[in-house]
């Protein structure tokens, strides 16, 4: 039973004593038996005959009996989840004796009652962590391994939005991929596995896709939102510490299989493609870059496609872990394997890269009306396994290796209706367009480590660390034809005439690599000053990232252009045609190809001490010092052919935990962080997109940040808490994109650059309460963040009689950043019978999801919601039965932009779907995947 509040007043009441003013000392320290964290709060009894004594462990794990008689002491340590510690015997010989016990480690005390674990200091459960972030130097949040187990989600990415403070940017199919953690964009965070930093195997971006981690292979998930010296200082939002299984004390064998269906393909058809025939490498890695293609070098097989009729979703977990040798060797080999069919349904209205100036300034001009249907298989396997070895209670040695690897195959349909020519008549000009996609993503890590202890007050850790992140498209396919399509008088679609005709096949190869070679030294030392123990760190780090980037595409014609009907793929004559743009010879001599360099030189120190008896403080400063360079395959004279950047960053941060009650933090930080952009950003690239051309910028700076956190924390025992706290940040230099005119209407660009500065600032709350066998989990963030950018306007200067552009400026939110961001779990639990179940409800409020160059043209995404539910149930003393259910509530996700309703108005006399009459905002995409479903067993010894 958690120690109540009464209780504990009592406890604090009696640690004070009227004794003789002459008398002995006794001290010592307490911490966790696995973690060696301090055990704060825990209970120490010192009996001498009939009289008893009591006092509390410190922040800093220490505990002290002063004014003690002189005699013969028994002293015990209790604490609720920990065995009661043996009993020490301390003799005080006389008055002004000082007796040091040294540390004393308090064991899990895990007891079985009913087939169901009680775990009060297991290392799996809910009150452990909040054990954590009780203990914890800085400001987190920490999602449990039980806690992620019962969740609705099968990633890391859905997972995350769980946590206080953090929400998802979800992909075409639904699905979470990137965090965005205090309104704070995914640039702004980073990632890292059992405390080590992982590259990504984006192809422009730091940042990892959390998608790739199924979340059954955690023992917890940490998101750290205020950093100490001894962390990495490029995360300004947060720091997502992904902490994977641990070698258990005892035989571990866990097993799970489940099978689900995503209702999306109840109303259609799942649809795919042949990836087999597709060219793992273009014709140039085969014949070289002087080779000029021809279409036979290109395969069709893509482009033939087979519908799948309620495919089955599926997953299988095995974790098997355990200790030999008198507990000495650790071994867990844990193995994910997920294969998913989602997609969805997405209506999507394409703004114009200009405007108009009828019937306001600046007024909005739509181009096209797209109907999409994705359908997308991800195929995902992920392995990883941790040896330790304890030599003796002052050396330890550890092995980690983790693998991810993710095959997503994609078709995307496009039914492209031109608007705004011949709207309103009997016919419209429609594209149609197949894409075929194939992406292979993969992540490894290896991390040798080591632990240390050179003396009683002197402890030295290493790690060596081996990454490399991949990603590769092998011929990304695509074709489209033109038709004018016929409606009849209800505006039903009645057939294509004569004039439907092939325009083009694209094919494009894109692959990229990101490895890293990083050592990490610490070392710590607790020295006495003046009689206060004071915990002294330093150390650093050395990392060498090589990057490597290929890109590289083709754009084949119908050989006869516009007089060729089109009726099948494989009867269109396709033809490398100088008079239909057709482009045979090789893209990769451009600045898309390219290699990069970045060492990351970094050192600090710091010190932990109690300025007073119940305030401890954490100070210290991070130097980081950033060199990179990139060399692309342009020849000698082109201008941004290659490029160096250096700088030095200088980042110090105060923590400080002041401890009201045992139960009872006040803490406020303060630090300073960075965020270096992307290789991808800074090289001179230039990719096409759909609106505009994406191009890099070599002279984009990175971003500095200052950093306040205050929370208020309330542990009252088990997994109950309160969180309440506030966040500000200022950055300098933030990176935003911009649409740039490069020449014309005709030639806008989309670029990464710098502005002048930031600010965000927020509140948190966070409440979990059980009461029974009901229990509430629930956080609520408000977070307001401006920026202020530069943008361009249109008018009608009636003197000149002519339109004019002109710049100015507006102040918005940062991308992605949205006011209100909210969760709610009701949650039962009955070890009696064996169940658990959740109901788990998220809400996202509008946020800019895409800047315009426009003045007040930025598209939004409406305020989303989505309903999940999740149950396990025991079978028997091994054996669980559980169910995972996302989007009960087939949430739809919704874009806008906010216009003037005369615009509206016009659009809807002209026939834009999905508009609403006398609004004041133009539905610009509506994305449905509906509901989808998982159920299985699981297997636990």
């Amino acid at each position: 039973m958690p120690t109540s509040p009464h209780k504990l007043l009592s406890l604090l009441g009696g640690i004070c004593f009227s004794l003789p003013a002459l008398a002995g000392t006794i001290k010592g320290k307490v911490s966790d038996a696995k973690t060696h964290e301090p055990v704060v709060g825990a209970i120490v009894e010192a009996e001498n005959g009939n009289a008893k004594y009591k006092t509390l462990v410190n922040l800093d794990g220490g505990f002290v009996f002063r004014d003690l008689p002189e005699g013969s002491y028994g002293i015990r340590i209790k604490y609720i989840g920990y065995k009661t510690s043996e009993e020490f015997k301390v003799v005080l010989k006389n008055v002004k004796a000082t007796e040091t016990i040294g540390n004393i480690e308090l064991k899990d005390d895990v007891r079985e009652l009913n087939s169901v674990n009680v775990t009060g200091g297991n290392i799996h459960s809910d009150s452990y962590v909040r054990g954590m972030e009780k203990n914890a130097d800085m400001v987190q949040n920490i999602l449990s391994e039980k806690a992620i187990q019962l969740l609705p989600d099968v990633t890391v990415a859905n997972a995350l939005q769980r946590v206080s403070g953090v929400t998802i940017q979800r992909d075409n199919s639904g699905e979470g991929r990137y965090a965005i953690i205090r309104g704070m964009a995914q640039r702004y965070n980073n990632t890292l596995v059992n405390g080590v930093k992982i590259p990504s195997p984006d192809d422009k971006y730091r940042f990892v896709p959390m998608d790739l981690f199924p979340s059954d292979m955690l023992e917890r998930l940490e998101v750290i939102k205020a950093l100490t010296p001894g962390m990495e200082g490029d995360a300004i939002g947060g720091t997502m510490n992904l902490v994977m299984k641990s070698a258990p004390d005892h035989f571990l064998f866990n097993a799970n299989v489940a099978g689900g269906y995503s209702t999306l393909f109840s109303n259609r058809p799942f649809s795919a493609f042949d990836h087999g025939g597709m060219g793992k490498s273009s014709p140039a890695e085969i014949r070289g870059n002087n080779y000029t293609a021809t279409a036979a070098d290109f395969s069709l097989d893509q482009f033939h496609y087979s519908d799948k009729s309620a495919p089955v979703n599926s997953t299988a977990g095995l974790t098997i872990g355990d200790r030999f040798f008198n507990k000495k060797l650790g071994v867990i080999v844990a193995g994910s394997y997920q294969n998913f069919f989602r997609g969805s349904n997405t209506q999507t209205i394409i703004p114009s890269a200009n405007t108009n100036i009828v019937p306001v300034p600046t007024a909005l001009l739509i181009t096209d009306v797209l109907d999409r249907r994705y359908s997308t298989q991800t195929n995902r396997i992920a392995l990883h396994n941790k040896i330790d070895y304890v030599f003796n209670d002052r050396n330890r040695i550890s092995l980690y290796n983790f693998y991810v690897h993710q095959n997503e195959y994609q078709t995307r349909y496009t039914n492209d209706t031109t608007f705004g020519t011949n709207s309103s008549a009997v016919q419209k000009s429609v594209d149609v367009e197949f894409r075929s996609r194939w992406q292979v993503q993969d992540i490894y890590n290896a991390t040798l480590h080591g632990e240390h202890q050179l003396s009683r007050n002197v402890k030295f850790d290493w790690s060596g660390v081996y990454s490399i992140a991949k990603s590769k498209v092998p011929d990304m396919s695509t074709y489209d034809f033109n038709s004018n399509v016929h409606f009849d008088g209800h505006g039903n679609a009645s057939g294509a005439d004569s004039s439907t005709y092939g325009m083009s096949v694209g094919h494009t190869w894109q692959r990229n690599s990101d490895r890293d070679w990083a050592g990490y030294a610490n070392i710590a030392y607790k020295p006495s000053i003046f009689g206060q123990e004071v915990a002294l760190q330093g150390g650093g780090l050395y990392r060498y990232k090589t990057r490597d980037n290929y890109y590289n595409d083709y754009s084949l014609k119908p050989f006869y252009g516009t007089t060729q009907v089109f009726h099948t793929i494989d009867t269109l004559s396709l033809a490398f045609n100088p008079t239909q743009n057709g482009s045979g010879s090789v893209s990769a001599l451009t600045a898309n190809n390219y290699t990069a360099h970045e060492k990351i030189t970094a050192g600090y120190v710091q010190a932990k001490f109690m300025l007073l008896p119940l305030l401890q403080v954490l100070g210290g400063v991070r130097v980081e010092n950033t060199q990179q360079d990139y060399t692309t395959v342009m020849p000698a004279e082109f201008s941004g052919r290659s490029g160096t950047i250096h700088y030095t960053d200088v980042l110090p941060s105060v923590h400080l935990k002041y401890l009201l009650r045992t139960n009872q933090n006040i803490r406020l930080s303060y630090f300073k962080s960075i965020s270096r952009p992307g290789f991808g950003e800074i090289d001179p690239y230039s990719v096409p997109g759909e609106q505009f051309t994406e191009i890099g910028n070599p002279h984009l700076k990175h971003v500095r940040a200052d950093n306040i956190d205050l929370r208020y924390e309330l542990f009252p025992g088990g997994a109950d808490q309160l969180l309440l706290g506030g966040f500000y940040k200022q950055l300098q230099n933030p990176i935003e994109y911009f649409v740039i005119n490069r020449g014309g209407p005709s030639n806008l660009n989309i670029q990464a650059q710098n502005t002048d500065k930031a600010t965000n600032f927020g509140f948190e709350a966070v409440y979990t309460r059980y009461i029974g066998k009901f229990g509430i989990s629930a956080n609520y963030t408000y977070t307001h963040s401006e920026v202020t950018t530069p943008k361009t306007t249109k008018y009608y200067d009636k003197v000149l009689t002519q339109t004019q552009t002109g710049t100015t400026t507006q102040t918005r939110p940062l991308q992605g950043q949205a006011n209100h961001v909210g969760n709610a779990s009701l949650l039962y639990k009955n070890p009696k019978i064996g169940l658990d179940m959740q109901v788990a409800f998220s809400y996202t409020g509008d946020r800019i999801m895409q800047v315009s160059a426009w003045y007040g043209l930025d598209i939004w995404q409406k305020p989303y919601t989505q309903l999940d539910f999740s149950l396990e149930k025991s079978l028997s003393k091994h054996f669980y039965f559980y169910t995972k259910v996302n989007n009960l509530t087939n949430s739809a996700a919704r874009l806008y932009i906010k216009v003037d309703p005369t615009v509206l108005d016009n659009f809807i006399t002209q026939g834009l779907p999905n508009q609403k009459a006398g609004s004041n905002v133009v539905n610009m995409q509506k994305e449905i995947v509906y509901l989808s479903f998982l159920g299985g067993f699981k297997y636990k010894l």
